[in-house]
């Protein structure tokens, strides 16, 4: 298992850990971690099991495209014990995980059970227009210490736009299609050449648009832990008031300076 992010580690004020499993084809993996743990099936074959009821329950899910395929979640609280069994070809798994001491039944987040957005839709000519896959957030998961999702960032156009902020940290992991593709992330004021297999911290109350280069799809994960006092839902987004006029549907997609004061600028 490849840690990416460690909240006793490597970049804690992100206050939760992130890793990458990869499982070799018929590798079984089990894991009872003292932490609240989501595990998002990347690529690949895997049978979840796990006690629900005094039973042992246990489904097989496959995943071979990040793009236009649903994503497949099992959501576990603190202690309870998971099995993982990959698939013919191997699996590669999201491990995503949040000290938190509530307790909450196993949830297996299946394709069409968490809510997708499309934002950006309509205005500015479809420049910023995205997939938002919010698998569970604090509407959707009451108990839960974390939130979990996934953007899909299209060719040559924006996301996490307008840009915005929230109160809590956040991880983006990046992966792009086809696999040479990069983009940019903005956090602040500092700008990143992101590539396959990246990751990005945020900090709290800093904005952080996105985009991908023309001809590169680009997916990221994106992961937030609640803070106690504020927990992330669908209205913790503060845009940045400087640029809420391009949210509207009739915003411009052209400067609306006189042509003669542009000319004048660009020979003064």
């Amino acid at each position: 298992m490849n840690s990416i992010i460690a909240e006793d580690g490597p970049y804690q004020e992100m206050l939760m850990d992130f890793s990458i499993l990869r499982l070799a084809p018929g590798e079984v993996w089990t894991n009872q971690d003292p932490r609240e743990r989501a595990f998002l099936l990347m690529t690949g074959t895997v049978t979840f099991a796990w006690q629900e009821d005094q039973e042992t329950r246990s489904v097989q899910c496959t995943r071979r495209n990040l793009l236009d395929e649903d994503p497949w979640a099992l959501h576990l609280c603190a202690g309870a014990e998971a099995t993982l069994t990959a698939g013919p070809e191997g699996v590669e798994i999201a491990l995503q995980s949040v000290g938190n001491t509530r307790t909450f039944a196993p949830r297996l987040w299946k394709p069409g059970e968490y809510r997708s957005d499309r934002f950006g839709e309509g205005t500015l000519q479809d420049t910023s227009t995205r997939t938002v896959r919010t698998i569970f957030d604090a509407a959707t998961a009451p108990e839960s210490g974390m939130v979990l999702g996934e953007v899909i960032n299209y060719p040559g156009k924006w996301s996490s736009y307008p840009p915005h902020v929230h109160a809590q940290p956040e991880v983006y992991h990046y992966r792009f299609f086809p696999a040479q593709g990069f983009g940019f992330s903005q956090v602040g004021d500092e700008v990143y050449r992101v590539t396959n297999g990246d990751t990005v911290t945020i900090d709290p109350d800093v904005p952080h648009p996105q985009t991908a280069a023309p001809g590169y799809a680009m997916y990221y994960i994106w992961m937030i832990p609640h803070l106690p006092q504020d927990r992330f839902g669908p209205d913790s987004r503060i845009f940045q008031e400087e640029h809420t006029w391009v949210m509207n549907g009739d915003a411009p997609i052209w400067p609306d300076a006189p042509l003669t004061k542009v000319l004048d600028h660009q020979t003064s």
